[in-house]
């Protein structure tokens, strides 16, 4: 039987094992380069347990000796000790149970999809300028302009993203910014804004309201238009997963937000897309 002997921060020679590491878990093996980039450029910290584990993944042959829990634990200690009073984190069906027991509790589940990017203007074959459900603007409303972002642009998508997500994502979106951004515009105002992800195809495409949100999600897709893209976002976005099935795309997997200590305001209807499941 194994037992956890000791938990600490990974070295170099654990971090060069992570891609391995999550293959042999059935993650993707490119969020060794996820790991290595919250803990190099956000300031985290990357935790393993007996040279196989490392963030909170366990290949099968160590499973159900209790190093996923105690990883949780250290890294959770690890949090308190800076400070932060909200822990929050998507869990798959094997984790969800060891969250649970330390106090976690969900806060919704988050849809991942995937399939060829065509366009969400050819909900109806035959007429090329027709809708996805959803997709025309309400009464009222002025129809958003997408355009490139510019360096001028972070300061309002960032108030976009605080709004939709009750967090200060600072450190990750600066460090991204502009990149090949692009910001929904309607009235002068910067509506939303999508940010393309280094780790998988998609990215982050958050926005204020419906039309700016379908807006990026089209305009997204444009530039992949044909190439196969992963899509996660919550379940409760009905119009944004209504807008990407009626597209082609088809549920790979489910995981459930989950959070310790009290809730964070969070809009789960202003977000189209998510980073990855490390930060949402």
């Amino acid at each position: 039987m194994t037992a956890i002997t000791s938990i600490r921060p990974a070295g170099q020679v654990e971090l060069d094992l992570l891609p391995s590491m999550y293959e042999r878990t059935h993650f993707h093996r490119g969020l060794g380069a996820v790991a290595r980039f919250a803990r190099d450029v956000l300031g985290g910290e990357v935790f393993v347990a007996t040279g196989w584990v490392g963030g909170v993944a366990v290949v099968p042959e160590a499973r159900g000796a209790g190093l996923g829990r105690g990883l949780t634990e250290f890294a959770l200690a690890h949090l308190q000790e800076l400070g932060v009073s909200t822990v929050q984190l998507f869990a798959t069906e094997m984790g969800r149970p060891i969250y649970e027991r330390l106090g976690f509790v969900s806060e919704g589940t988050w849809v991942t999809v995937r399939g060829p990017w065509q366009s969400l203007r050819s909900a109806r074959p035959g007429d090329p300028t027709a809708l996805a459900p959803g997709m025309a603007p309400r009464p009222g409303r002025y129809p958003p302009r997408v355009r490139a972002a510019g360096g001028e642009d972070l300061a309002p998508a960032l108030a976009v993203d605080r709004a939709a997500t009750g967090e200060d994502r600072t450190a990750l979106l600066s460090s991204l910014w502009p990149g090949n951004a692009l910001v929904a515009e309607a009235v002068g105002e910067v509506r939303g804004y999508h940010l393309p992800s280094p780790w998988r195809s998609g990215g982050a495409i958050v926005a204020a309201d419906l039309e700016a949100g379908l807006a990026l999600l089209e305009a997204s897709g444009r530039r992949l238009n044909g190439r196969d893209v992963a899509l996660t976002l919550p379940e409760a976005n009905v119009p944004a997963l209504r807008a990407v099935e009626a597209n082609g795309h088809s549920e790979r997997s489910r995981s459930t937000r989950m959070r310790l200590g009290p809730p964070v305001p969070w809009r789960p209807r202003a977000m189209f897309s998510a980073f990855n499941l490390f930060w949402g």
